[in-house]
């Protein structure tokens, strides 16, 4: 799992007010400021405690010092400084969930912070579920500690530059991940199956045409292989292709490796993406027609792993957490830089943004209001969303009493062999279903 770094801004912005932030982000200095005194903060195990990569996190917090930020690049300087400004937009968006859902006093700091990712740290690691094929079904990134031993309260994180700019997305999971196990009378099994299948005859075939085309050059004894053997082409002579031939970069003419945009002819990249592309593309058809067919089991799947439906049952399900509190909120830290007129070196101005939580209480009394209907979710290919671009993707929409409640796209990322996935975000309906007719305080 990758260190997501604006988790230990946001961790660190937990031990100021917002007075003290303020103060902090008024201009470039005065971020620096904090970011000097932010790296003394979570180095303290009495302050923050990693469940891994604590070296990591306490060396990326101290770039902040003049001596070492002056070193970067601009670009490496501004995602820092970026990171910095949205995890205190978070930090403050967490802080009003705290005083507004959970009877928090305002403006509350944090007795203590975990930082979870692949290992969760004691004694929160009570508080990780595993559930529904998912290690990490309480996907909270952060949990900040407001009470000792009582009150808890899990964050999963996510940024954007804008109030305006698109909301991030809420998932990102391999299209057979979200199948757990064999399914009902075997029919994850079966999906799984067929869709391994289309995606071999598919791939292999483009292999096979990119060839006739002499884009790459492919021994003729492997174009005669199977559709999986030559999709996967473990075989392949490794000192000519680093890649499978499928997910190979440039071209015969310009180097395998070489990046698209700097090839003179026709990629291998390109070429693939190109055929995806098409309105009609059989692979997309393919992972349509499975989704629609199957589409109640995969409408529950999707709205129970981005929307955490179920994460409070599976807790009070422990009765060792009882004694807990525990709450757990969607949060959008906002935030971005201007770059200052005329400063040599360089310095940025922060530009804090109003981040946004969302209460798991909320979502779930969002969705009990679509559920007195007793309609059942719904999954549909969203074909406006298709006809609109020429991405290589396909575009899906979660409903229920026709009231939109997910946006879904299903897309390969950077390469082929591995499954397409699901990247997914709440509906603007939804949003005004949980923003002005579901304000509810968590009991």
């Amino acid at each position: 799992m990758a260190v997501e770094y604006s988790e230990i801004m946001a961790g660190a912005a937990m031990f100021y007010s917002n007075r003290e932030l303020d103060f902090y982000t008024k201009d470039a200095d005065s971020l620096l400021q904090w970011l000097k005194d932010a790296h003394t903060t979570i180095s303290s195990p009495q302050n923050v405690v990693y469940g891994a990569n604590r070296t990591q996190f306490i060396d990326y917090m101290d770039q902040g010092r003049w001596e070492r930020l002056s070193r970067l690049s601009e670009k490496k300087m501004k995602e820092y400084l970026t990171n910095a400004v949205q995890g205190i937009s978070a930090a403050k968006a967490i802080r009003k969930w705290l005083t507004r859902d959970h009877n928090e006093r305002a403006d509350v700091k944090a007795e203590k912070v975990y930082i979870t990712g692949n290992k969760w740290p004691s004694p929160v690691d009570r508080f990780q579920i595993s559930a529904f094929g998912f290690d990490d079904y309480n996907s909270s990134d952060i949990i900040v500690e407001t009470k000792k031993d009582k009150h808890y309260y899990g964050v999963s994180l996510k940024k954007k530059p804008k109030e305006n700019s698109a909301d991030p997305t809420l998932i990102n999971k391999a299209f057979d991940s979200i199948l757990d196990g064999p399914g009902p009378n075997g029919i994850f099994t079966t999906i799984k199956t067929e869709v391994q299948a289309a995606r071999a005859e598919y791939f292999a075939g483009v292999v096979r045409e990119a060839v006739k085309k002499d884009i790459i050059s492919v021994p003729a004894a492997h174009l005669r292989w199977p559709d999986q053997k030559l999709f996967a082409a473990k075989e392949r002579d490794k000192t000519k292709f680093e890649r499978a031939y499928i997910d190979v970069k440039g071209n015969n003419s310009d180097g395998y490796e070489t990046d698209p945009k700097n090839c003179k002819s026709l990629a291998m990249k390109d070429f693939v993406n190109e055929g995806l592309a098409k309105p009609d593309n059989p692979l997309f058809k393919k992972f349509s027609d499975v989704v629609e067919g199957n589409g109640k089991i995969f409408a529950d799947t999707l709205i129970n792993l981005i929307l955490k439906v179920k994460l409070y049952e599976k807790l009070a399900a422990n009765k060792d957490l009882e004694k807990y509190n525990f709450g757990f909120a969607l949060v959008t830290g906002v935030g971005n830089l201007t770059k200052v007129r005329g400063s040599k070196p360089t310095k940025f101005d922060p530009k804090v943004g109003v981040g946004k939580a969302v209460d798991l209480h909320t979502v779930l009394c969002g969705l009990r209001q679509l559920t007195a209907n007793n309609e059942q979710y719904q999954i549909d290919v969203d074909f406006d969303k298709k006809e609109i671009t020429d991405a290589a993707k396909i575009f899906f929409k979660i409903s229920k009493a026709n009231t939109p409640i997910l946006n879904l796209e299903l897309r390969y990322k950077g390469k082929f062999t591995p499954q397409p996935q699901f990247l997914g975000t709440i509906t603007d309906e939804f949003h005004t279903i949980l923003t002005e007719e579901c304000l509810v305080k968590a009991k």
